[in-house]
């Protein structure tokens, strides 16, 4: 029974404008964005300064470059902030002002100064031939000495009680200070994740993460409308009754329209990524590198699956219980929050996130670090989804009785289970 219903609920998807809206707008974004295959460039020894940059090690780097930022927007009371991944301007009392003055008396041992004290530091980074100072992507950033005294733990207690009082997501929480100051990687840098690419992610990989970026994005959203659309035929064809007199069971019916769904969902991510998958295996091949050819196989089960199941279960679940247009309207938030808190970092931005990013198809180092990270996110909206659609079959069952406002009531079997 279940396949016969899960063919009928393919075919009747197929039928479907929207599903080939979806389907346009799904292939236009990987078009536009994932575009062409990009070889990795082996770098070359003795080109300083080329090899881009990273976060910087130095301490007193860090503590300087942080203090420098914390001055600046103490004495223009505006402080930048993402405390729930939107933009926030601070702008503080006078008494958290006076908190935020204290931090800065205590890491520096000044009291007033903090401009001409920037300044000067600033003198001995690389000038033009204009006079003015060299800023690149955070290279060379403003300083202000830390006090003599100042040991790193107290300064990142003291950058944790600032980034609580301006309300969290600032540049001085403890796991972004580090990002705060920046420095040129070195050749041996550039070799490492070169290497990574090529042996650690078998080039695949690495391109795998970025294809399942770009399309988590679209699939955060797009998949509800295929629920809802699914929700809403039967009511447009008054078919309710016919549907509640079938003898399959509750279970049954919602399984093969959830299944069919997904399937075609997903389906279309697989297509897709054969061309990619098929240039890392001719790039792997000119390299004399073993690829991963199931790697696109793998994270897409694996990234995009459980982020498709969690949205169409949500959709179903919503459109059952309080309707289509609010389903949307869920979705379309939760979307929206989700890629404001991973735009804050594109590299490596997990934690509880639906939409977690990964723009960058090397950074292997930091894809091990997030893994587990991964993992447990994943497996989140995997239980999610299955609780969504528990929440399904129970409300559209007690509309085959009759009870939550389904016209069912005459037509069930009443000795059938769920």
């Amino acid at each position: 029974m279940f396949f016969k219903l899960f063919a009928k609920e393919c075919g009747q998807m197929l039928k479907s404008l929207i599903y080939y809206l979806f389907l346009a707008a799904v292939v236009f974004f990987y078009v536009s964005q994932v575009g062409s295959f990009t070889p990795y460039s082996e770098p070359l020894k003795g080109q300083e300064e080329s090899y881009g940059i990273k976060a910087s090690s130095d301490k007193q780097q860090i503590m300087g470059a942080t203090l420098a930022l914390l001055a600046g927007e103490y004495e223009a009371n505006s402080y930048t902030a993402y405390p729930v991944g939107f933009y926030k301007n601070v702008v503080l009392t006078k008494e958290k002002q006076e908190k935020i003055h204290q931090i800065l008396m205590d890491c520096t041992g000044l009291e007033e100064g903090y401009t001409d004290a920037i300044r000067e530091s600033s003198e001995e980074a690389p000038q033009t031939e204009d006079g003015s100072y060299i800023q690149i992507a955070g290279i060379n950033p403003p300083l202000l000495p830390p006090a003599e005294d100042l040991s790193y733990d107290r300064f990142l207690r003291h950058m944790t009680k600032a980034d609580k009082i301006i309300g969290g997501g600032s540049s001085y929480a403890s796991d972004n200070v580090k990002n705060n100051a920046k420095t040129y990687a070195t050749y041996e840098d550039a070799k490492k994740i070169y290497d990574a690419s090529l042996y650690t992610d078998r080039i695949s990989r690495g391109k795998a993460r970025l294809f399942c970026d770009y399309m988590g994005i679209v699939l955060g959203l797009l998949p509800v409308f295929l629920a809802v659309t699914r929700t809403l035929r039967d009511k447009r064809s008054m078919a309710q009754e016919v549907i509640y007199a079938r003898r399959a069971s509750s279970v049954t019916i919602i399984a093969a329209r959830y299944f069919s769904a997904m399937f075609l969902t997903i389906m279309p991510l697989f297509l897709l990524s054969l061309t990619p998958m098929l240039q890392c295996i001719y790039y792997g091949h000119q390299l004399g590198v073993s690829v991963d050819v199931l790697a696109f196989g793998k994270y897409i089960l694996g990234w995009l699956l459980p982020e498709t199941a969690f949205v169409l279960a949500c959709g179903f679940f919503l459109s059952e219980s309080v309707g289509g247009p609010a389903a949307i309207l869920v979705q379309v938030v939760l979307w929206m929050v989700s890629i404001s808190t991973g735009g804050t970092k594109l590299v490596g931005t997990v934690g509880w996130n639906l939409i977690p990013r990964f723009n960058n198809d090397q950074a292997t180092d930091v894809w091990l670090s997030v893994f587990g990270q991964m993992v447990r996110n994943r497996l989140l909206y995997a239980g999610l989804a299955l609780l969504f659609m528990a929440g399904t079959v129970f409300i559209y069952h007690m509309k085959r009785k009759g009870v939550l406002g389904g016209r069912g009531k005459n037509f069930i079997h009443r000795n059938r289970t769920l």
